[in-house]
């Protein structure tokens, strides 16, 4: 691991597949075993997001831009070269990128990246306050992209921020890419945007689209998937089909179904899907609850990456094909882009196959009433359940024979959502997976598996930490990858936190918030690394458990307990449960 390249703002972090544990930042040292007393955050955050693992060797950096404020709505030109001093080729190449925002009011807003069309960033930002102005560093792999990093092009960085006499916080940001030499883990191939950067969607344009004429040697094509709600569409989540919406101006908005997924189809026909997440920004349901640990995946959404190798064969056939995007669901509007990603035969103009199976469809979706209202603006507890298990096959012949791939689409989902007099909760369990079955000269099979939670309480009884009206948020992440790679493993990250419930009609209450955050990484040998970190107000205590292999003892060091802190908390955030991303 290069040591030179670790993330510098990272509080009691996992650093990579070597199981290394960092200390809470390049000012404060630490063990390998984390904190063992309560330390301050300062201007911190507390992120225990998985670093990406770095190989060790030589490396050269290309700067897209340095620190710089953002402000207005008028993305900035970028205008990248590929670093002379190391043409490739490349083992690793990865986008970092720095964030700080200053005292002051602000509200949390998106930040994306793109280069060649393609988006290689997107996230959103830390909310400051009037004495902490907080900073962070964000990374992506984006080794696959190495195609179209090998040749000049233009780009933007987008950060749309606006400045008045209430929101007076100046965000800054600064970026570069990572070229660590090596070995190329694949050959090159082909990337090709569908989408200029992010694109909108809506009930008026639920579709964007892009026609393309393929190299007529493909063995196999993915594509990676961003989506971002806006608007009432940030909390999707939060809507109720037919009549249950709206009874009130605190009603939830309308909707078909609290439930979203991304299409991609292929000259009209369904050919990958991809549901949406539940994700909460730093503005959201209640800005206190995230004062110095954002909620999990916030600061740098993750793209979905969805596998078409069945369909290589139809788009080799030398013709234009349309590659859409849709999401018929969308409520006010979701922001998304796709990127193709692919591989051909360099010893082959031409690769033939076909598609032999197809079952995709829309997720069944059900919803039901599970109890009545009790009074007005309620809609008592309704659950909404999706699900899904399709298949898709197609192959294609190699110079060692027909190679046969077969996607496997599962999904279930369940979200229930009660609201009534002075009680509003939700609880969502999302289990989908995608099974790449691979027949001919090397079969190999690839399975990827996801489990999210989220439970939103609102107006808890019995009171909790003596606050007799809060909020708490618990959240939990799982993604398992097994089969034939190198990549097998397993990371998982669960997140409570609380805040005396926000109100339109009362200051905030005179007590800080609590938060505890895990994060685990497994490999595929059995070594594991757990880390918690407890938080309170303005400090944080860690503790670090190592597995070194599945046979042997742990190791580890667990700080005291945190001090409780009845500093005031001194929130001037905007009246609305809604962040704003524009």
């Amino acid at each position: 691991m290069d040591i030179n390249h670790m993330p510098r703002f990272r509080l009691c972090g996992i650093m990579g597949r070597t199981l290394f544990a960092a200390g809470l930042s390049a000012s404060i040292g630490a063990s390998a075993f984390g904190q063992t007393a309560p330390r301050p955050i300062g201007n911190a955050v507390v992120d225990l997001s998985p670093p990406l693992p770095r190989p060790s060797g030589p490396s050269c950096t290309v700067t897209l831009f340095d620190r710089r404020e953002f402000q207005g709505d008028e993305p900035l030109p970028l205008a990248y070269r590929p670093p002379a001093d190391c043409p490739g080729p490349w083992r690793k190449v990865v986008l970092e990128a720095d964030f700080d925002v200053s005292t002051g009011t602000q509200f949390d807003r998106s930040a994306d990246l793109t280069l060649g069309g393609a988006t290689l960033f997107l996230g959103t930002t830390m909310e400051p306050g009037d004495t902490y102005a907080p900073y962070w560093q964000v990374a992506r792999d984006v080794t696959d992209y190495a195609a179209l990093l090998r040749t000049a092009t233009d780009g933007r960085a987008t950060l749309v921020n606006y400045l008045d006499k209430d929101h007076d916080a100046h965000v800054h940001w600064g970026a570069r890419l990572v070229f660590y030499a090596g070995e190329a883990p694949r050959p090159d191939g082909v990337v090709l945007p569908v989408t200029a950067g992010l694109a909108r969607l809506d009930p008026q344009k639920p579709m964007v689209s892009r026609t393309i004429r393929f190299p007529r040697n493909l063995t196999s094509l993915a594509i990676d998937l961003f989506a971002i709600g806006q608007e009432r569409e940030e909390f999707w989540y939060d809507c109720a089909p037919g009549n249950l919406a709206q009874r009130n101006i605190f009603g939830p908005p309308p909707c078909d179904a609290p439930y979203r997924e991304v299409e991609v189809r292929i000259d009209g026909r369904l050919a990958g899907v991809r549901s949406v997440q539940p994700d909460i920004f730093t503005g959201g349901i209640n800005p206190g609850l995230w004062r110095r640990v954002p909620a999990l995946r916030a600061l740098n959404l993750p793209p979905a990456r969805v596998d078409l190798t069945p369909f290589v064969a139809l788009l080799n056939d030398g013709q234009p094909h349309v590659i859409a995007l849709a999401m018929p669901t969308a409520g006010t509007f979701f922001r998304v882009s796709g990127t193709l990603i692919g591989t051909v035969d360099p010893t082959r103009p031409v690769v033939t196959g076909a598609l032999t199976a197809n079952t995709l469809a829309p997720a069944r979706i059900v919803t039901r009433q599970l109890r009545a209202p009790r009074g007005p603006g309620a809609i008592g507890t309704v659950q909404t359940i999706a699900t899904r298990a399709d298949r898709v096959e197609g192959y294609v012949d190699t110079p060692h024979g027909r190679v046969v791939t077969r996607v496997a689409y599962d999904l279930d989902q369940r979200l229930t959502n009660t609201r009534d007099t002075g009680v509003s909760s939700k609880r969502y369990v999302a289990r989908q997976t995608m099974t790449v079955t691979t027949h001919g000269t090397t079969p190999s099979r690839r399975r990827i598996a996801e489990r999210d939670t989220l439970a939103i309480d609102i107006g808890i009884q019995p009171p909790l930490y003596g606050v007799e009206n809060g909020t708490q948020i618990a959240q939990a992440s799982e993604r398992t990858i097994s089969g034939d790679g190198p990549d097998n493993g397993r990371t998982a990250q669960t997140l409570t936190t609380f805040a005396p419930s926000f109100s339109l009609f009362t200051a905030p209450l005179q007590t800080p918030n609590h938060v505890r955050v895990t994060s685990r990484v497994e490999d595929a040998t059995g070594q594991r690394r757990d880390v918690e970190a407890v938080v309170t107000d303005d400090s944080v205590t860690c503790s670090d458990t190592a597995h070194p292999t599945a046979n042997e003892a742990p190791v580890s060091s667990r700080g005291a307990a945190p001090k409780r802190s009845s500093a005031a908390s001194r929130s001037r955030h905007r009246p609305s449960i809604a962040g704003s991303h524009p």
